[in-house]
């Protein structure tokens, strides 16, 4: 057979792949906007707690950043660095209690039937190379994950993993700021800062939104016992 008549069966498979990509996509959207609408009052007054609690946390520490950006602005080095400093302690306490959030939020997946379909991380929502470059490989691991729940367990995992990579990167660009003498070394550390100050926004985000898929799916089952459990105390 000619190589033309080749080419149209791989133009048709790949078109055929495409549309079932897309079929696919839309089902999801579907499934994920009907498990919403299960969340009970219950689930939500869980949700506003552990939402107000993180927001305040990450708040604190994007004021500390913000601060420290104007008294760069402004000249005066040593005021932003302690500023930085401050605001990476309050990182430095966040990032674990959003670890240990995500390790609970996975086990608790395991003790629920079904869950919603979870998006994969979008690397071009990511700033910082490295978390960037974990979302790629969620993207990938994701398509050969067969079940919802091994798909959330999935992201509390490469969400834990960022959240960890971000703050050491963090701490090393504060602290390299804290040494360097160079003009374009330490423009360098500022860039990557307000990168990361970006990342840890979107891994909440992400963080949160997975919060209240898990919740939906206790919700569902009405496990009040398990909504207890994952209640800030």
């Amino acid at each position: 057979m000619s190589p033309l008549f080749w080419m149209m069966i791989a133009g048709a498979v790949v078109s055929c792949l495409i549309v079932l990509l897309l079929i696919g996509r839309r089902n999801e959207r579907l499934v994920r906007r009907d498990w919403e609408m299960l969340l009970t009052p219950r689930g939500e007054k869980v949700y506003g707690a552990i939402e107000g609690k993180v927001r305040a946390e990450i708040g604190m520490a994007d004021l500390s950043f913000e601060h420290a950006l104007v008294y760069r602005e402004l000249g005066t080095t040593e005021e932003a660095i302690r500023l930085l400093d401050v605001g990476y302690r309050v990182i430095e306490k966040f990032s674990p209690d959003m670890l240990r959030l995500l390790a609970a939020m996975a086990t608790f997946s395991r003790m629920v039937s079904a869950i919603a379909p979870v998006k994969p991380l979008r690397p071009k929502n990511f700033r910082l190379v490295q978390v960037s470059s974990l979302a790629y490989l969620h993207g990938m691991l994701h398509q050969f994950v067969v079940s919802a729940s091994e798909r959330y367990r999935l992201k509390m995992y490469i969400l834990g993993r960022s959240f960890g990579l971000a703050t050491r990167f963090l701490l090393k660009s504060i602290q390299t700021l804290g040494m360097t003498a160079s003009e374009s070394e330490a423009k360098r550390e500022w860039d990557q800062i307000e990168a990361i100050r970006s990342d840890f926004q979107t891994l909440t985000d992400e963080s949160l939104d997975s919060l209240r898929v898990l919740l939906t799916a206790m919700a569902r089952e009405d496990r009040q016992d398990l909504l207890r459990e994952i209640a800030p105390r």
